[in-house]
């Protein structure tokens, strides 16, 4: 998608739209230029999570100066036809196998631990 054209797709949810949003903007300009940004990530995002996005798209932009800079080719001519051969990701296994991931866990334990005794009983 070129720009701001993801703001108008219903491939992304809110939440998406304001992360890709930001990844753009700390791409392309500085902090200065849109603090709404930053407003808009707040209303989806804890700050942990801000800062993890942050960190990111600032480690992935130095990155690609880096290599740019160096005229480093990430990968070799021979490596991008492996794509093709790529086995097509089912959502729901998607889903599934990020569920079981730790940080899944983890956040479902705290959820439950936060409900109050009653809330998982029938009377």
């Amino acid at each position: 998608m070129r720009d701001d054209t993801y703001q108008d797709s219903d491939l992304f949810n809110d939440a998406e739209k304001a992360a890709i949003a930001w990844a753009y903007h700390l791409t392309k300009y500085t902090f200065a230029q849109n603090p709404e940004a930053l407003e808009n990530m707040k209303k989806h995002y804890d700050h942990a999570q801000l800062v993890e996005a942050t960190l990111v798209s600032g480690y992935f932009n130095m990155w690609n100066r880096f290599t740019d800079a160096l005229e480093t080719d990430i990968e070799g001519d021979d490596q991008m036809t492996l794509f093709t051969k790529s086995a097509v990701i089912d959502k729901q296994d998607l889903a599934d196998f990020m569920n079981e991931c730790w940080w899944a866990k983890e956040n479902a334990t705290e959820e439950k631990e936060a409900l109050p005794a009653s809330a998982g009983s029938e009377g």
